[in-house]
């Protein structure tokens, strides 16, 4: 089923209400540290639920509202930040979710397509000013990093353990830096399957919105294992041109089969009725300690041979 719809009476009044919802969040986003990272994430939601309601002019129409307002009131380079961060998922994905194809599809193509953008961008971007952004970024994380020190620092943390927080600060940033890539690529794919969750939540305002399916039942192709096990021994190549391209597939695949991980977890969840208390500790804990999500993403991996959510048979008694 399609997405697209007649305008009605009030296509003018959705239009200003999606362009000042659109960029409310975006103001937050840029104006509150560390708080406004929540209502950034779902900057693409206005543009995207008009577009569904609608369809993808009046999205388009929102989306350029928008960019043209933050040029006015900001500066430019927020306008461009937002049109590669969201305006183009909020473009993309309504039209794709709408062709029939499924949400996994429509969501890797949009996400494929805004990481290529942006890529595309900063290599124009690095030529024509002359600017190394690979140089750029590692001292803007270390200028990061040096200010979290101070901080804590600042704080009375002083001695042995300032020492080993600022090591192990260090570190992380060195790392950041060589993964940014598939960091980047991670954090659009997280946004738009986050706006996609928030569209579905909100399809009882939506008619024209296809089904999605049950998340429950999201499974990897097959052949991304044998993906996740190349870059896995690619690490052992002493190249450090090797060792950054299989790091960045290796944070990339194992993203993928957290996905499929969470789903299992949702499923087992369901099967065993487990009370809504337990799993809100569940999901608290997953985000209080991230390494457990390592252990899904081992899950999802697992869940080639284990087959996880096959239906338990009856018994004969």
């Amino acid at each position: 089923m399609g997405l697209m719809k007649h305008p009605g009476a009030g296509i003018w009044l959705d239009l200003g209400k999606g362009s000042c919802g659109t960029l409310a969040l975006f103001l937050v986003y840029l104006s509150v540290p560390v708080a406004g990272l929540l209502p950034g994430i779902f900057v693409p939601l206005p543009a995207m639920f008009y577009a569904v309601k609608h369809g993808s002019k009046l999205g388009a129409g929102i989306v350029l509202i928008s960019a043209a307002a933050l040029a006015v009131v900001v500066d430019p380079g927020s306008s461009l930040i937002y049109l590669f961060q969201d305006g183009l998922l909020s473009l993309l994905l309504p039209p794709l979710l709408g062709s029939g194809k499924g949400v996994s599809r429509a969501l890797m193509l949009a996400v494929t397509a805004t990481f290529v953008a942006i890529l595309l961008a900063a290599i124009v971007y690095g030529v024509t000013t002359g600017i190394d952004l690979q140089t750029q970024l590692v001292k803007g994380i270390e200028k990061s990093v040096s200010q979290t020190i101070a901080l804590y620092q600042q704080s009375g943390v002083t001695g042995d353990d300032l020492a080993t927080l600022r090591q192990a600060m260090q570190q992380g940033g060195a790392l950041i830096a060589r993964i940014f890539p598939a960091m980047a690529l991670v954090s659009l794919a997280g946004i738009a399957g986050l706006n996609v969750f928030a569209v579905n939540r909100l399809r009882t305002r939506l008619p024209n919105l296809p089904e999605f399916g049950d998340f429950r039942q999201f499974k990897n192709p097959d052949l991304l294992v044998w993906i996740l096990i190349a870059a896995g021994f690619a690490l052992l190549v002493p190249s450090e041109a090797v060792h950054r391209v299989a790091l960045n597939i290796l944070v990339v695949t194992l993203f993928a089969y957290l996905l499929q991980g969470m789903a299992i977890v949702q499923y087992l969840l369901g099967r065993f009725v487990v009370p809504a208390a337990m799993r809100f500790l569940l999901y608290f804990f997953l985000v209080l300690q991230p390494y457990l999500l390592i252990g899904v993403a081992v899950l999802g991996v697992f869940d080639l041979w284990g087959n996880f959510r096959t239906p338990r048979r009856p018994e004969n008694l």
